[in-house]
């Protein structure tokens, strides 16, 4: 029932590609339309890029530096969402679409790249299979380009649906709030089990946020890239809400450089958009290391410490168990200008984990080979116990910094009180 605009492909016209003179006018008008009026744009890629014979020589000029794309994606903060859904072999212009997305999904037989497989060929002598080149693999695990692959047209159509649900019409327009169809004061009990008592045992955050929203619904962002990391828009009492948590079943939990991509790309959506974001903390820190440094986690580290800075819209933390040093900042911790702060009883906060800052505040006197072993060992329990108990939720909320330490069994509830205080609604 809402008002969208649609560019797609037709792949049984020569292969689905764009003409110089009037494909891309054509793309560029409906793009256009949809910035001026406010409706989402869905684009439906199937097709062989820019037609080579139409584009050779001075006639690239005509272009205008791909301005349908271009323009598209040169204000981060754009005016309408876009969805991109590729449902067969595309490459160049069909492709690209999928870089400037806020949502994108592909078919478990398509693929997407610049160039294809003979281009390659032709380009560089190599040689290289559509799956190899672009792949759902390869897009979903490794560059984060889509963020769900689907098993037929249908699923693909239907997770388009799902999004578009889920966003305004364009950054102008108000969040489509619905009636809820799960009563917001639902206990889950279940939460209470569902984390470890101890902190080095995973489970999958995921199960935490389909507690919390409406039905157990969730559209999820980039599943199968920066899996330490779920991002995903929701519902909570019939409220859009954008989810981030994180998910100790990879990587213990610790913010690498694709969950750190992930995570920026998906706070500048919420953000745009108006979409309230609630952050699910279990992390241990920021992933440490030579892989992670050399692939520049400062400086995406850097970058969503950035677009949170920006962020204007409502922030909801729960500190669900462990969150630790500048993880705890990415995360929304309660440094920031949340507008509420909660936390488990399980929570544990901190500069680092207990056991590495023992190991560095203490490491001489814990080694001292003199010293009796028995001795050592209880002496070195007792400081991560000690730093372990300092961490716990209440001193922070005594002072303030936390606003409520509760029941995780009424985690829904509390976000949906703190989304209706948040927006200015009440029931």
């Amino acid at each position: 029932g809402r008002m969208v605009a649609i560019e797609a492909n037709d792949a049984t016209v020569l292969g689905g590609s764009n003409g110089m003179e009037a494909a891309l006018r054509k793309g560029d008008r409906v793009r256009d339309f949809a910035e001026e009026k406010g409706y989402p744009l869905i684009y439906l890629a199937e097709g062989g890029g820019g037609r080579v014979g139409d584009m050779m020589g001075w006639v690239m000029a005509k272009t205008g530096g791909m301005r349908s794309i271009r323009g598209h994606s040169s204000d981060p903060r754009r005016r309408v969402p876009m969805a991109v859904a590729v449902l067969g072999q595309s490459y160049g212009s069909a492709a690209l679409n999928t870089g400037i997305a806020d949502f994108a999904v592909m078919t478990r037989t398509s693929s997407f790249s610049i160039s294809s497989p003979a281009l390659v060929e032709a380009a560089t002598g190599g040689q290289v299979t559509e799956e190899e080149l672009g792949g759902p693999d390869v897009h979903s695990r490794v560059t984060g380009l889509v963020d769900r692959v689907c098993e037929s047209e249908i699923e693909a159509l239907a997770a388009i649906r799902d999004f578009v649900g889920l966003v305004p019409l364009s950054a102008a327009k108000p969040l489509p709030i619905q009636e809820p169809d799960d009563p917001v004061d639902r206990r889950s009990e279940d939460l209470r089990l569902i984390v470890p008592e101890k902190s080095n045992r995973a489970f999958d955050m995921k199960r935490v946020v389909r507690a919390i929203v409406d039905g157990g619904r969730m559209v999820e962002f980039q599943e199968g890239y920066g899996r330490s990391l779920v991002t995903a828009l929701a519902r909570v009492g019939g409220v859009p809400v954008g989810l981030v948590g994180n998910n100790s079943m990879f990587k213990a939990g610790s913010i690498d450089v694709p969950a750190a991509q992930k995570m920026a790309r998906f706070l500048s959506m919420c953000d745009t958009f108006g979409i309230p974001l609630v952050f699910l903390h279990d992390v241990p820190g920021v992933l440490i290391g030579k892989e992670p440094e050399h692939s520049g986690i400062i400086r995406h580290m850097m970058q969503v410490m950035t677009v949170l800075g920006n962020c204007r819209v409502p922030r909801i933390a729960v500190i669900v168990r462990k969150s630790y040093g500048l993880a705890f900042a990415a995360m929304s911790g309660s440094w920031g200008p949340n507008t509420f702060t909660f936390a488990w009883p399980s929570a544990r906060i901190g500069f680092m984990a207990p056991e590495a800052g023992v190991r560095i505040a203490f490491g001489h006197e814990l080694a001292d080979p003199g010293a009796d072993p028995g001795a050592l060992a209880a002496r070195h329990a007792g400081l991560i116990d000690q730093w372990d108990q300092s961490g716990a939720p209440w001193m922070a909320a005594g002072m303030a910094y936390i606003d409520d330490v509760i029941d995780p069994a009424e985690t829904r509830e509390k976000v949906f009180r703190a989304l209706e205080i948040a927006l200015g609604r009440s029931q």
